[in-house]
């Protein structure tokens, strides 16, 4: 009896130490996890912080390019009217001419979604908001590099009116102009004048072209400020998200 008692306390001590080795490993991987998602947390919130960064910065090149995209609108508007009522020759009418074929690139800020694809996209806990910056990078900022698909066809504002400047423009030699450069020699070049003004006046392709121009330069602004709005939403979700976690 005495041996059995003893061997009884002897397994109960071993089942204690046991238990006491066993609760000690689930503590130690309890803190080991705690730590790693604390880690990948932080890098969340980090890669949020980029993000934001990022897209605020894309938004605010948008919204200059919208903006001189309005600006040559107006002035585009101008010229038409202009040509159709036959109105005398003048340096506004060359100014708003040499403008309408300006057009802008926008290149977005991706360095952080780059950075978020080389992580890996699942790291983002928030599926919805995963889906969405993935759409607004992948999809919406995508279509701004040939927003109406018109580059292929060859349609794009510079195809559609630099003919006719070509056709147009000519240099006024009495009007020479010198302009000096930071970081190398000044040079004297003459500034352009439209030629054979009553032909251009009376061109329908030109006037069919500019109203085109126009026209796409009215999509290119819509779809331009759709993204914004794109953009707004994605960036109050990110800092939602942000406040969520900082929680």
């Amino acid at each position: 009896m005495l041996k059995e008692n003893k061997i009884g306390k002897y397994l109960l001590y071993a089942l204690g130490e046991i238990i006491l080795v066993v609760i000690g490993i689930l503590i130690a991987l309890q803190i080991n996890n705690w730590n790693e998602n604390r880690k990948i947390q932080k890098q969340e919130i980090q890669i949020y912080k980029e993000l934001k960064s990022d897209l605020l910065q894309t938004r605010k090149d948008i919204q200059e390019i919208v903006s001189k995209h309005e600006e040559i609108f107006k002035t585009s508007q101008s010229l038409i009217y202009d040509i159709h009522n036959k109105k005398p020759y003048s340096d506004t009418i060359y100014d708003f001419f040499t403008q309408s074929n300006g057009d802008f690139q926008i290149i977005p800020k991706t360095s952080a979604f780059e950075n978020l694809k080389n992580i890996g996209l699942n790291i983002l806990s928030n599926d919805s908001l995963r889906i969405a910056i993935t759409n607004l990078y992948q999809l919406d900022l995508k279509r701004l590099d040939d927003e109406l698909g018109m580059n292929g066809a060859g349609l794009s504002i510079v195809q559609l009116i630099y003919p006719f400047q070509k056709r147009y423009l000519v240099a006024d030699y009495s009007q020479p102009t010198i302009y000096g450069f930071k970081h190398s020699d000044s040079i004297t070049l003459y500034k352009l004048k439209i030629k054979d003004y009553d032909k251009f006046l009376n061109d329908n392709s030109l006037m069919m072209n500019l109203q085109l121009a126009i026209y796409n330069r009215g999509k290119k602004i819509d779809l331009e400020m759709e993204t914004i709005n794109t953009l707004d939403n994605v960036i109050a979700k990110i800092e939602k998200e942000l406040n969520l976690i900082n929680r």
